[in-house]
């Protein structure tokens, strides 16, 4: 596998979750070691009155950078990103962020599938897609996209999940998601953020 460091190019992990994710992300977080060759991007529902500033709460988890980019802000490699509450959070062609503030997608703003779609049609290469615990079918659409374009694509066991509703109606969409179980999860999520 290429190193995209050496060849100048940018992929991306993308990681999405609602309710019953965030310690699945903040261990996530562990297990990052610095540096990476690619960004990692995290949409996590939150309400726009969150006044929870995500870097700073996860700061003692990882020596990697990390932030809730601005909008134009490039996408850089070797770097951790947020969704910003209350804006949809686009992957732009340009390799920039753009933050888009359009109707709530299934009561969401960030939306999941706005990121995955945008992501999925942006031209820059996804090393994996995973999609966690959450009480809604946001994801969905978004990981069947990234999966159709020949992206890994992970979903949580729903039957191992907080709020299964998000793995299940993701599994749904597209059957081919390889399923992440308890007893393996964080070896297979290991393995992607190496």
């Amino acid at each position: 596998m290429s190193n995209a460091t050496d060849n100048g190019s940018l992929s991306l992990v993308l990681v999405g979750g609602s309710s019953g994710s965030f310690a699945i992300f903040e261990e996530m977080l562990r297990l990052v070691r610095n540096p990476i060759s690619f960004a990692l991007i995290f949409v996590l529902h939150r309400g726009k009155s969150s006044t929870a500033v995500l870097p700073q709460l996860f700061k003692n988890k990882t020596n990697v950078a990390m932030s809730e980019p601005y909008h134009l802000d490039p996408i850089e490699e070797n770097s951790i990103y947020f969704a910003y509450p209350d804006y949809h959070l686009l992957i732009g062609p340009d390799k920039r962020f753009h933050y888009d503030c359009s109707d709530k997608d299934f009561f969401s703003r960030p939306s999941i599938d706005a990121t995955f779609i945008s992501a999925a049609v942006s031209g820059i290469p996804v090393k994996a897609a995973m999609l966690f615990s959450g009480s809604s079918a946001d994801g969905a659409f978004g990981m069947k996209a990234l999966a159709e374009k020949g992206f890994p694509t992970y979903v949580q066991n729903p039957a191992e999940a907080e709020s299964p509703r998000m793995p299940e109606q993701a599994l749904l969409a597209y059957e081919k998601h390889r399923v992440m179980v308890d007893g393996n999860l964080f070896s297979i999520i290991n393995d992607i953020l190496q």
